[in-house]
């Protein structure tokens, strides 16, 4: 299969954060992304798995859709920097596995590894453990969303590669846009006392059923089931989470994210 590539624009980051809720300034502010490492604002995460899946799915056979993810984030992308996306197709039952080389012009790796499985859109979809998905008194809602049409619009914008699916629909991604609140919401006022800076390093998803418009949505973060690993860098976070309708809690998407809270480092 033919490489596919992704320039996001220079307004992408500011896009993305209105429509994730995700306003951390090393995305937005150049001079906090500076002092925390970086050459300037970079790319929202979850926005550069976006483009990465619509990249993914055209390779994908017709009529599918995306089921399935496992990305872990190698190295940052900048806005206007070029990513090119070189997929490898492997079947796995009724669907298949796209494994994306992801890479940027100097040949640093985005991502490693970056996984997307898809299957027939008309497969059931219903979890073998529904159980493990089942509310909790420890879980963490977010805040309902939905999503009209020019909402969409924006997101396919800055997650566009130089190859799509003509009948792609809404981008499975987009179910996925809550999760931030929630996680805000989990962790207001939890960050450990020594300064530091959350860094996302892996995220995996399940998809169940596609986005609809006008529909609402929560994310709930799955508190009792958080893991937390502490190192000399700073606290590893596995995160479980579930995205639902608002009115009948029907399961649209389940998966975990993994944080870094990186200490800044001591001043001699």
């Amino acid at each position: 299969m033919a490489a596919t590539t992704w320039t996001p624009s220079e307004q992408c980051t500011e896009v993305f954060a209105r429509l994730s809720g995700d306003y951390n300034p090393v995305h937005l502010d150049p001079e906090f992304a500076k002092a925390a490492g970086f050459p300037t604002t970079i790319v929202h995460g979850m926005c550069v798995i976006g483009a990465a899946a619509r990249a993914a799915h055209a390779s994908a056979p017709a009529q599918s859709m995306l089921k399935k993810l496992d990305v872990r984030f190698a190295n940052p992308v900048l806005p206007t920097q070029q990513v090119m996306f070189e997929p490898e197709l492997k079947e796995v039952g009724d669907g298949v596995r796209v494994k994306l080389e992801a890479t940027l012009d100097d040949g640093n790796r985005v991502m490693s590894p970056a996984a997307f499985t898809f299957g027939p859109a008309s497969a059931s979809d219903d979890p073998a453990d529904a159980d493990s998905f089942a509310p909790d008194d420890e879980d963490i809602l977010g805040d309902p969303y939905q999503f009209n049409a020019e909402q969409i619009a924006e997101y396919t914008g800055i997650t566009r590669p130089t190859e799509t699916v003509a009948d792609e629909g809404t981008p499975a991604m987009v179910a996925l846009l809550g999760m931030t609140g929630a996680l805000e919401k989990a962790f207001t006022g939890q960050a450990p006392e020594r300064a530091g800076t959350w860094v996302h390093l892996r995220q995996a998803g399940i998809f169940y059923r596609p986005i609809e418009e006008g529909v609402s949505y929560v994310c709930r973060i799955q508190g009792g089931r958080i893991k937390v690993r502490k190192s000399a860098l700073g606290a590893y976070l596995t995160i479980p989470f579930v995205v639902e309708t608002c009115d009948d809690g029907g399961l649209v998407a389940t998966g975990g994210c993994t944080l870094l809270y990186a200490f800044e480092k001591d001043e001699d």
